[in-house]
């Protein structure tokens, strides 16, 4: 059985649970074939060749090709050469989906989606050397940054995303309409869920806002993001009680209001279902973390 590429980066890379950034070459890729699929992958070939196939093409990739990938979609590298490398990164569906800048991202490769094509681009040489320097950036962020190690993984994804879909934009293609009142419908309810999250976690205020019935809206959202409405809006949440319990000298009660929660019982038991501990478990835990992973010294041993 051939390994899928997120197990081999897993093992040649370094990252977290939500992300991993690995540089593949040809001795990574044992049997020379490694399946892509169940997650958000941005290949970005610098030597070498390889082949990249699904169920209906091959695709013969060269330096200066990205490949991006989206969860519902399945290939598998055929091929490589000898001196093949590449740049990955790879995002798990979940904390792509809590990003706020990935939608633009998602809008670009929406021609793709149900259309029999991979989204493959060969870009031009500037945009090729200026997105190998951002992948660069993914390689030492894990060892350096302690503290605000979240913030600065989340912001350094934003940035990423943003720079590829800027690049996809210089790609003239035509969304169908349908794709474009989807993707409309969920940019629309991502921006409307950023603004007011902390205040309404209900599905209703949402579909009220975007003047569409719950139905509907559920339905754009679980096809796009594989994920229910109210999950998007526990996953902000979660995140921001993560920050403030581990940023913050604010108490428990005082976090559980500033999220929206009716009461700090209410809060713990959300907390408690989504990581799978209390709140204040979580804060120690974090805190004795930071007492074992110091910040490096000046020379970064």
């Amino acid at each position: 059985m051939n390994p899928t590429l997120l197990e081999i980066i897993q093992t040649h890379g370094n990252g977290t649970e939500s992300t991993c950034y690995c540089e593949l070459t040809s001795s990574s890729v044992p049997t020379g074939k490694a399946e892509l699929k169940e997650g958000f992958f941005f290949l970005l070939v610098t030597n070498g060749t390889a082949q990249l196939a699904d169920e209906y093409q091959t695709y013969e990739l060269q330096p200066a090709h990205l490949v991006t990938l989206t969860p519902s979609t399945k290939c598998m590298i055929q091929a490589t050469s000898s001196h093949f490398q590449s740049m990955l990164l790879y995002l798990k569906p979940t904390f792509f989906d809590s990003l706020p800048d990935g939608q633009p991202l998602y809008e670009q490769l929406a021609h793709y989606l149900g259309h029999y094509q991979l989204p493959v681009f060969l870009l031009e040489n500037e945009q090729a050397t200026y997105l190998q320097k951002i992948f660069a950036l993914f390689a030492p962020c894990r060892k350096n940054a302690v503290n605000y190690y979240d913030s600065i993984l989340n912001h350094l994804c934003s940035f990423c995303l943003l720079q590829i879909a800027d690049i996809l934009t210089q790609t003239r293609h035509e969304v169908p309409d349908y794709a474009r009142r989807s993707t409309d419908i969920f940019r629309l309810f991502k921006k409307t869920l950023m603004e007011n999250y902390r205040q309404h976690h209900d599905i209703g205020f949402y579909a009220e806002s975007l003047h569409i019935s719950t139905t509907y809206l559920s339905r754009i959202v679980k096809h796009i993001t594989g994920h229910t409405v109210r999950f998007h809006i526990s996953e902000l949440l979660c995140a921001d009680a993560r920050k403030l319990l581990e940023c913050t000298n604010l108490d428990i009660k005082e976090i559980a209001e500033k999220l929206g929660f009716s009461d700090q019982s209410v809060f713990g038991k959300f907390f408690v279902k989504k990581t799978g501990l209390s709140p204040m478990k979580f804060r120690t835990q974090r805190e004795r973390d930071k007492k074992n992973y110091p910040f490096p010294d000046a020379e970064g041993s």
